[in-house]
């Protein structure tokens, strides 16, 4: 589903981040770990298009669809359909309601219909937000932001999901339902790159999942040299 082959990104002042090569299936999810500047955020904007993959840094092949050969306007037609993305911080609009915003991305691409409705409310009623569905998203908590945020990222039902920190900052009920949803979304089927310092991953993981969604680790080295899945 997501194969990466000798991935490089180059930043202006010539430093340079090697990714290294790894692939992903369907049913699988990484835990992508890394000090402060190792490229995690940098290496989930190339995975959904947000970056472009530079002339001679390797490629990128997800879902059939070589990202290298695309052009701007192609790389963002790969969000929302086949990449879910969760930002490390949520962006919720505030002149929007909860609902909205998680039907955002299908809005934005014509498929808001009432399949898609009832999927988000679906989403947020597995989250234990349902009862905030018509509420501005000034007025949740930062568990509460995160769980709308990860809702949004899976309502168009992606191939993949990119979740970057989604535990930051949360309550230890936030972080089960966060990591729970995802674990249940790799179960169906999905695959998933997780992005985060939190030590207490693995053991949710463990706890949420039936042991059908392997979980892989990849470590990104500050020194510039590849990390690769443990």
């Amino acid at each position: 589903m997501l194969t990466v082959a000798d991935l490089l990104h180059r930043y202006a002042a010539n430093a340079a981040i090697s990714f290294g090569s790894f692939a992903l299936d369907a049913g699988q999810a990484i835990l992508l770990r890394g000090g402060s500047g190792a490229g995690k955020s940098t290496l989930l904007h190339l995975l959904c298009g947000v970056l472009p993959i530079q002339a001679q840094s390797g490629t990128v092949v997800l879902a059939g669809q070589s990202l290298q050969t695309l052009s701007r306007s192609e790389r963002d037609g790969v969000r929302p359909y086949t990449v879910g993305w969760m930002p490390q911080r949520q962006f919720l609009m505030t002149s929007l309601t909860v609902l909205e915003n998680v039907l955002l991305p299908a809005s934005l691409a014509d498929h808001a219909d009432e399949t898609t409705q009832q999927r988000a409310m679906a989403l947020l009623q597995s989250f234990a937000i349902a009862d905030l569905a018509h509420l501005r998203p000034q007025t949740l908590s930062v568990g509460q932001a995160a769980r709308a945020s990860l809702a949004r990222a899976l309502v168009t039902q992606p191939k993949l999901l990119l979740a970057d920190e989604p535990t930051a900052a949360l309550d230890a009920v936030s972080s089960r339902l966060v990591i729970e949803q995802i674990a249940r979304y790799v179960q169906g089927g999905g695959a998933a790159i997780i992005a985060s310092h939190d030590p207490a991953i693995h053991a949710l993981w463990d706890a949420v999942s039936d042991g059908n969604a392997t979980l892989a680790e990849i470590e990104l080295p500050t020194s510039g040299q590849s990390g690769g899945p443990k």
